[in-house]
């Protein structure tokens, strides 16, 4: 197989992809300001910063984070893949070292695995646990914004040749024909 193409999670990169992240991010707590009300975001604003419930924010968007990362492992589990977790750019990654080579419709599946499947999870918490509602709809939020990297990926492999067979690779992937 010849290698056409590459994706390497690079300064710039990360750089990127962590910068929209963050936006999207911002974005989404703006958007829900005015769903929620004004009164009722000051409310969960003071009461995190006064009771001592922003740890529960930090510890929120730490678990999403790390259920992000395993829920691409499972997916990649569901392919047959060997993994490898890592930071590389204040990035925490999931990596096949198994030498797979995966289609764009499998590379999909491990790419969008955790925004739908930790999303439809929070939900379910979110009716379980109503008291909650608030940070669950944050880690939603941070979880999509999270997700910004695997979906630019998604775009670059269909823009670069959604016929080629993906290979993951050391803080990237490669694309053969």
């Amino acid at each position: 197989m010849t290698k056409v193409a590459e994706f390497k999670l690079n300064k710039f990169n990360s750089f990127f992809i962590n910068l929209t992240a963050l936006l999207i991010f911002f974005m989404g707590l703006i958007i829900l300001e005015p769903v929620i009300g004004k009164e009722q975001w000051l409310i969960y604003i003071e009461t995190a910063i006064y009771s001592g419930q922003i740890l529960g924010l930090f510890t929120v968007l730490l678990a999403v984070t790390i259920l992000h990362e395993l829920f691409h492992g499972l997916a990649y589990i569901i392919f047959g893949a060997k993994l490898k977790f890592g930071i590389k750019y204040l990035n925490i990654y999931t990596m096949d070292i198994s030498g797979t080579f995966y289609t764009s419709v499998q590379m999909a599946v491990i790419l969008l695995f955790p925004i739908f499947i930790l999303t439809i999870l929070l939900l379910a918490v979110g009716i379980l646990f109503p008291e909650f509602i608030y940070w669950i709809i944050v880690g939603i939020i941070y979880n999509i914004a999270g997700s910004f990297g695997d979906i630019f990926m998604l775009v670059f492999i269909i823009f670069m040749g959604k016929n080629c067979k993906i290979k993951d690779e050391e803080y990237g992937f490669g694309l053969y024909t």
